[in-house]
Order: C-alpha cells, then structure tokens, then sequence
C-alpha cells in the first residue's frame, strides 16, 4: 500500500490505519451482561488508508486477494467517515473509494464501478526492495555482534520480569 501511495499520490496528506465515526460505546460482553474491566468502552472502524489530495478525500482498501466484501468494506467506512466529526471540513467534497489488490480478480473488478469504486492492481517488482537483514546496525553496533548483553535474562529477572532462561 505504502509503495502504491508513494508511486501515484506523492503529494497527498495520507494517514493510515485510520479510526472512522463517531466512538460508539460497546455493549456489555461478559457474563450477566458486565463488561470485563480488561475490554475497551469503545468501538471504531478504521480504513486502510485516508489521504486528502487536491482538496478530496480518499479512502483505499488494499487486499492482496480480491474479494467481493472489499466494496461492502469501502461503503462502510465512507458512511462512517462522512459521519466523523474529524473530517467535516470535506462534508461538500467529493469522497473517492479505491480498492487497490495485488491479484487481479476480473469477477470481482467487473463489480466495482457499480459501486463507485475504483479498481487498481498493483503489482510492485519485488526483485527492487532491499534483501531483508536479520540485525540492523544500532549506535555504531555492528549487525555481527550480538544485540543483547549475555547476562540480558538476568537483568530482566532482577527487574521482576520472568525471562526465559534466567535462573531464579
């Protein structure tokens, strides 16, 4: 998603993961219908990713296997993000829904512009991201010591914490 964002709208104010509607008390969920103290009071759904480019905003779903739910999923949170007070100032503007997938599904992207949305496949050359490394260089640490102190469980320990292998 990132990568697709940074290709097509580098220009965009994006924010991801982001939490949608007005916050919704739950309902009790435990036994006698109390709540367990341990559980949030409140409920919002979040979109993949907002970003507001040349005054519009736009939500964008991204699956790497399309599904049909994706356009459910896309007029859901629209409901929810013109109800949210965080994002009034773009009330009379037009909202823009797009499904970005990694797998094109033509059964599927034949249904979205009867839904409005619009359909991207996005398929990054994987071969020009950097190989993963295991340990990244820290503070001048180089990536073949180790990152831990030999005596790091015992520290743990002495702190209260119950390390996996420290003695006590």
């Amino acid at each position: 998603m990132s990568w697709w964002l940074a290709t097509y709208h580098p220009n965009a104010d994006i924010s991801m993961n982001v939490r949608l509607g007005p916050m919704e008390p739950r309902l009790p969920l435990g036994p006698g219908g109390v709540q367990p103290v341990t559980a949030s009071r409140v409920f919002q759904r979040y979109a993949d990713t907002v970003f507001v480019e040349n005054g519009d905003p736009w939500l964008v779903e991204a699956k790497l296997e399309p599904d049909p739910g994706i356009f459910s999923q896309l007029i859901h949170y629209a409901r929810f993000f013109r109800a949210d007070p965080a994002w009034k100032q773009f009330a009379n503007r037009t909202l823009h829904l797009v499904a970005v997938v990694y797998s094109n599904d033509p059964s599927v992207a034949d249904e979205a512009p009867w839904y409005g949305v619009q359909w991207e496949v996005f398929q990054p050359n994987l071969e020009m991201l950097a190989p993963p490394r295991v340990r990244l260089p820290i503070a001048g640490i180089s990536a073949e010591s180790p990152m831990l102190p030999d005596n790091w469980a015992a520290r743990l320990n002495s702190w209260g914490i119950k390390a996996f292998g420290a003695a006590g």
